[in-house]
């Protein structure tokens, strides 16, 4: 059936791989400014998009980001997220755009546990957008966010991530929770988010393609070694079951199993 589905569909591949060909011969930065301005014209449902760029980036990069969107569109990022964004979403995603972060090594622990209680006790009283509960997440560098959560893992007998499931419905929850885990493993992320494209019978070429094209030189051999561990199957042969076509080719090049 998958099979007679790409022959059905091989028009739609061709836009597909001339989609992934524009997003790959583009600078990082320049790709991201992008992928960020159409994620804005389509908030709420994309706010998964500019989290991970704020948030699956150094703070060199997003910085670079920034930079050539105000060149690009002749406004800011952050201002165009305020507007096309309300309430709760708006406070994390702007706080989050907005992060330069210190991207040394250096773990102040007396801090770590500080901030470790800090966010229990908005957990506990469900102050989820509380500000400083987003502070915390914005402005402290992955390294110290991540001895932080350990913290609150040791002290309080749960990974963060799995006290903020208090509603699994909830979206900016589900938000909060991708936020913490694009920061501390982004490869999980995204492992996900190719598991999800391309699970059941259609796939998410929209999140296929943005994940191969901004991964492939990044962390894509973290991804595929975390994708065959969760789904006993090589994203190689994921993607030839739900692609085809140019567009299966190239995705397959990208991920270092093919030639460009």
């Amino acid at each position: 059936m998958k099979q007679l589905m790409k022959r059905i569909f091989s028009k739609t591949w061709m836009e597909k791989y001339q989609r992934i060909v524009h997003l790959w011969t583009m600078a990082p930065a320049e790709r991201d400014a992008c992928l960020a301005n159409e994620a804005i014209k389509h908030l709420p449902g994309s706010n998964c998009i500019i989290m991970e760029i704020a948030c699956a980036r150094s703070s060199v990069d997003l910085f670079k980001v920034r930079q050539n969107y105000q060149a690009r569109y002749k406004k800011s990022l952050e201002e165009d997220v305020a507007d096309h964004s309300t309430g709760d979403f708006r406070k994390l995603l702007v706080s989050l755009v907005t992060a330069l972060r210190y991207e040394g090594e250096e773990v102040n622990m007396e801090l770590a546990s500080d901030e470790a209680k800090i966010l229990h006790e908005k957990i506990s009283d469900k102050a989820y957008s509380d500000e400083e509960f987003i502070r915390i997440l914005s402005i402290r560098s992955k390294t110290q966010l991540n001895a932080t959560f350990n913290q609150y893992n040791d002290k309080f007998g749960n990974a963060i991530n799995k006290d903020l499931r208090a509603n699994p419905k909830d979206q900016y929850l589900t938000l909060l929770r991708s936020a913490i885990k694009c920061l501390m493993e982004p490869e999980k992320y995204f492992e996900k988010v190719l598991r999800l494209a391309m699970k059941g019978f259609g796939t998410d070429e929209e999140s296929l393609t943005r994940v191969v094209a901004t991964r492939a030189e990044v962390d894509m051999e973290l991804i595929k070694e975390k994708y065959y561990k969760r789904n006993s199957v090589t994203l190689e042969s994921a993607i030839s079951d739900d692609t085809s076509g140019d567009y299966e080719k190239m995705l397959l090049a990208l991920i270092g199993h093919g030639n460009l």
